[in-house]
């Protein structure tokens, strides 16, 4: 009876013992669990019994990876393995910057230099036809040859006929041809690589064609705008060799330059020196313009179209066509001026020797 009450407050005593050790459990379970919410990456921890001999000090890391950590907790292993966390970055696409820049160089142009230049021709040749002499219409060339359009031998000093000659042309046949044919090649360069390049290169076929034509055939007065047309389809080969692994039909395109360049260079040849009476039912076709203007289009093509595959050997063919072009353009502008200033002299001294002998017959 005496150890009652002893026994009660001993009782007590372990309860009150076993209510501390059960709250610091808990209080220990809710704080892992708040450090575990608090970090980014989700955690799964399993226990794994180990033999009770085990005295590791606890949390002794064994081997610590990326998406798992293996520790040992007083003779037991915790494996804690780590939810992969969502890889953002993917090396095959580029960063944001050369996203933006290969979707500038892809995008789409509208075409509206071929457009324009067309409509300019064609209000131009309907303008000169309503404002033309009745007796000009008969004439294989009607238009007037003192035009300020005309590319002139004589007039090489009025700069702007090495260009504005391609406003003019002989018949709707002729004006027709370049016409369609600038379109259906021109549109798509322009589509792909812009205004601005389609039209250097344009206008350099233009200026090759009447630079050329002064130099090899240099008594031609030369109209149309065939130097520019050429100019296109050779831009398409220079096309072709920088972007074929970019370009879906790639060879349908060199085979449709190949086929048409074929058929109209043998058309130039055969009215040139086969068929004697072509000149008399129609203009005669200057090849020189075809083939310099070309040879610009396939240079310039090189230097200002877009290049999406920038291959190292590609950077010697940028330099060989700048040289080539460079060279031309420089010898045909220093042969014009050299035979300019050698007409005007003849010119000057032939007067002079005109009045001598008019002054020695005694005419005065």
């Amino acid at each position: 009876m005496e150890n009652h009450p002893t026994q009660n407050v001993n009782e007590t005593k372990v309860e009150m013992d076993l209510e501390k050790e059960l709250q610091s459990e808990k209080e220990a379970v809710e704080k892992v669990d708040t450090n575990t919410a608090e970090e980014h990456s989700k955690e799964t921890i399993i226990d794994i019994p180990c033999n009770s001999n085990s005295h590791s000090s606890s949390y002794d890391t064994d081997c610590s990876t990326a998406s798992s950590t293996c520790c040992t907790r007083q003779g037991e292993h915790i494996y804690m393995q780590r939810d992969p966390i969502p890889d953002t970055h993917h090396p095959h696409l580029p960063e944001s910057e050369d996203l933006g820049l290969l979707k500038y160089e892809h995008r789409k142009h509208w075409p509206w230099f071929i457009l324009v230049i067309s409509i300019i021709e064609i209000a131009i040749f309907a303008y000169d036809r309503y404002t033309m002499p009745a007796q000009n219409f008969g004439l294989p060339v009607p238009i007037p040859s003192d035009s300020v359009l005309v590319y002139r031998p004589d007039r090489r000093l009025q700069v702007w006929r090495f260009f504005s000659y391609m406003f003019l042309h002989a018949n709707w046949f002729h004006l027709g041809f370049n016409i369609v044919i600038q379109l259906f090649f021109g549109i798509p360069l322009e589509v792909m690589h812009g205004t601005a390049r389609i039209g250097v290169i344009y206008m350099a076929g233009v200026f090759a064609g009447s630079l050329g034509t002064s130099v090899v055939d240099s008594e031609v007065f030369l109209v149309g705008a065939s130097g520019g047309v050429y100019a296109l389809l050779a831009a398409h080969l220079a096309n072709i060799t920088l972007n074929y692994a970019h370009m879906k039909s790639a060879s349908t395109q060199l085979g449709s330059v190949v086929i048409f360049v074929s058929c109209d260079l043998g058309y130039a040849l055969y009215t040139q020196y086969f068929d004697g009476g072509a000149f008399v039912k129609g203009p005669q076709v200057s090849y020189i313009a075809h083939l310099t203007g070309a040879l610009a289009g396939l240079t310039i093509g090189f230097l200002v179209l877009k290049n999406f595959g920038h291959r190292e050997y590609e950077q010697l063919i940028w330099w060989l066509a700048l040289g080539v072009y460079c060279a031309f353009t420089v010898f045909a502008i220093v042969f014009n001026l050299i035979n300019t200033v050698t007409a005007q002299l003849m010119e000057e001294q032939g007067e002079v020797i005109t009045q001598h002998l008019l002054h020695d017959l005694g005419v005065s």
